[in-house]
């Protein structure tokens, strides 16, 4: 049941991160991309990662191990996700050749948003144990 909602909160995460990424990209601008990637993505990852917390009602001591488990999966998921996307998927549907160097091209920006991600984990964790201290 955990592995279910830590995969389940990574997709509502990712989803709703790729939908306001792609419309943003695509109705304004890259930059309007980034902007929302560091200005609401890590709200909605804090208030995924509280939900989570929640849910599955850890103790402060064990919400920090878990918050650190949870970031790693999505971390790590979200980067092979990027991965298959943005170097094979995209490139195919554009009959182009696989963008190798996505990372780099997109560096230092994609590396900043797992960063960015990494504070969501501890301010969503924040929340919960300000919450269950109150």
């Amino acid at each position: 049941m955990k592995l279910w909602r830590i995969l389940a909160s990574f997709a509502a995460m990712y989803l709703i991160a790729t939908i306001i990424g792609f419309a943003t990209y695509l109705l304004i601008s890259p930059v309007a991309m980034w902007i929302s990637v560091f200005t609401f993505m890590p709200v909605v990852s804090a208030w995924l990662i509280y939900r989570y917390l929640h849910k599955m009602r850890f103790t402060p001591k064990a919400s920090l191990a878990e918050c650190v488990n949870l970031l790693l999966v999505w971390i790590g998921l979200s980067y092979g996700l990027d991965a298959l996307t943005y170097i094979l998927i995209i490139p195919a549907f554009k009959h182009t050749p696989p963008n190798w160097t996505f990372f780099q091209d997109q560096s230092p920006w994609i590396w900043l948003s797992y960063a960015v991600l990494l504070l969501s984990g501890y301010l969503g964790r924040w929340a919960y144990v300000k919450g269950l201290n109150a």
